[in-house]
């Protein structure tokens, strides 16, 4: 299992309609409105790499009002040496 955080800028005035369509999506597990650089943070969980590139570019980026998109993937914590 994959886990990521996309960070989405979208277009003024559309944040309710994106965070609708975006929280209804299966692999969204959470989505967050934050304030700065970026409008939501959501949490997505897919089975694969390459579930998680057809995720992002077909799906979450052809949502009308995504501007721009940041995924960051999720790792295993380090252990110590």
């Amino acid at each position: 299992m994959v886990t990521a955080y996309v960070l989405l800028r979208v277009k003024p005035g559309m944040d309710k309609d994106v965070f609708l369509n975006v929280k209804r999506l299966l692999q969204v597990k959470e989505v967050v409105v934050v304030y700065g650089e970026y409008d939501l943070l959501v949490r997505i969980e897919v089975p694969s790499m390459e579930d998680l590139d057809t995720f992002i570019f077909d799906t979450i980026r052809m949502i009308s009002g995504v501007e721009s998109s940041t995924t960051l993937i999720k790792i295993k914590k380090p252990s110590k040496s």
